[in-house]
């Protein structure tokens, strides 16, 4: 017979996106018409993350998926700034 009251054992990946969600989804009745920029500011933000966790070799292409992210990142604020004006 299982035992149904185990906790089920996450990885930093899936609390991290968990937590992402989360936080996502807290905010979606505040956020108005900017719901879908925030939601992928927030994909972005833990994309970004789980790549700064990563091993740092990998040819030099880890490094560059940052920088994109973090560019991508600075614009999605800007839109969001754009539209809230």
């Amino acid at each position: 017979m299982s035992d149904t009251t185990k906790t089920p054992k996450l990885s930093r990946r899936d609390l991290a996106g968990l937590t992402a969600a989360a936080t996502v989804l807290a905010a979606a009745p505040a956020l108005g018409a900017q719901n879908r920029m925030n939601r992928a500011l927030a994909l972005c933000q833990s994309a970004l993350g789980e790549l700064q966790g990563a091993t740092p070799n990998k040819g030099g292409h880890r490094k560059v998926a940052m920088e994109h992210l973090e560019y991508v990142i600075s614009q999605i604020k800007l839109g969001i700034q754009a539209g809230e004006s």
